[in-house]
């Protein structure tokens, strides 16, 4: 008969067992949606969201220009005095930007019969 040696549990060598990663399913991401077409605008070119009159002057008057050619582009030609009516913004403002608007060559002034129309180029 054949002695076999016991060896004491700290002396084996723990085996090694792998753990399994979870098994995480998926979800298929859905198709990227396009954006709809805007649609076409009759209305005054929304004004921005931020109030202007705490801004300063020279933001006050880029805003606006920016407004006045989304006004434009959407309407068409205008008279000043529409705009200012139709703007929510200070008439003196209004006036600084058209003259950066015409400075920058991007609108022509017309004056008929003492009305003065504003349009894009």
């Amino acid at each position: 008969m054949k002695k076999t040696k016991a060896t004491p549990e700290s002396d084996k060598k723990p085996s090694k067992v792998k753990a399994e990663a979870p098994t995480v399913t998926e979800k298929p991401k859905a198709p990227a949606k396009k954006p709809a077409p805007a649609p076409a605008v009759t209305e005054p070119a929304p004004e921005a969201s931020i109030e202007t009159s705490t801004l300063p002057m020279p933001e006050r008057i880029g805003l606006t220009a920016g407004n006045i050619w989304r006004y434009l582009s959407a309407n068409g030609s205008s008279s000043v005095a529409k705009l200012v009516r139709e703007l929510e913004e200070e008439e003196k403002v209004i006036q600084r930007s058209i003259g950066w608007l015409a400075q920058e060559d991007k609108i022509t002034l017309t004056v008929q019969d003492r009305v003065e129309t504003i349009a894009l180029k």
